[in-house]
C-alpha cells in the first residue's frame, strides 16, 4: 500500500512540475478591452449650493464640448 502511496505522489509531484514556455493568446488577446477610464467633474447647479458630480470618458466629454460648441455656433 505505501508503494502504491509512493507511486502516485511521484506522478503527482511531476506533473506539476512542469511549466509551459509560452503564454497563453487568450491573455494577449483580453489586454485591448480594458475599460476606458471616466474623469469625473463637478457641475454648478443653478438654484442649489450643492455641486452635482458627473463622470465620463474624455471621449463622451469631448463629444459633449463640440455639440454644445456647434449649438451655440448655430444660435448666432
Amino acid at each position: 500500500m505505501s508503494m502504491l502511496t509512493l507511486l502516485f505522489s511521484l506522478a503527482l509531484s511531476t506533473a506539476t512540475t512542469e511549466t509551459p514556455t509560452t503564454k497563453p493568446t487568450t491573455e494577449t488577446a483580453a489586454k485591448p478591452d480594458k475599460k476606458p477610464k471616466l474623469v469625473c467633474r463637478r457641475l454648478a447647479n443653478t438654484g442649489s449650493r450643492l455641486p452635482e458630480r458627473e463622470c465620463r470618458t474624455q471621449e463622451d466629454w469631448d463629444r459633449l464640448a463640440d455639440t454644445v460648441s456647434q449649438q451655440l455656433k448655430s444660435a448666432k
